[in-house]
């Protein structure tokens, strides 16, 4: 198996353990989410490092244009599952506004590099 493959099976494991302990148990589900989300410094710093060695190991083997495509397919999969959402969402957008995204300026930093990155191989390079 190759790291992709690694990638994919890890993946597939987890949502599927996830979506049987939401539906065996919600309330243990989220417990245990509330937990790990008690530390949300921490949660950030390993989210940032999963996502760094992932992020490494897909551009090894993807070019951007690829990952890009395949992020908006997960944006709108994203969106679909947070629609029925959208006034907690909403809610929590007006709170991050009003609060300034000075903790959004990582997150900030990498969508707009790979989106500059994208542009740049599809308008110029390509």
């Amino acid at each position: 198996m190759d790291a992709l493959e690694v990638l994919a099976v890890i993946f597939a494991v987890i949502v599927l353990l996830k979506f049987a302990g939401l539906l065996i148990s919600p309330v243990s589900w989220m417990d245990t989410a509330g937990a790990m989300l008690k530390h949300p410094r921490a949660c950030t710093w390993v989210y940032a490092v999963l996502a760094a060695v992932v992020g490494y190991l897909v551009f090894v083997r993807m070019d951007v244009v690829e990952v890009v495509s395949v992020m908006l397919l997960t944006s709108l999969l994203m969106g679909v599952a947070l629609g029925p959402y959208s006034r907690t969402l909403l809610r929590l957008g007006r709170e991050m506004a009003g609060e300034g995204f000075g903790r959004l300026w990582p997150s900030l930093v990498i969508w707009t590099v790979i989106a500059v990155w994208a542009l740049y191989e599809v308008l110029v390079s390509g």
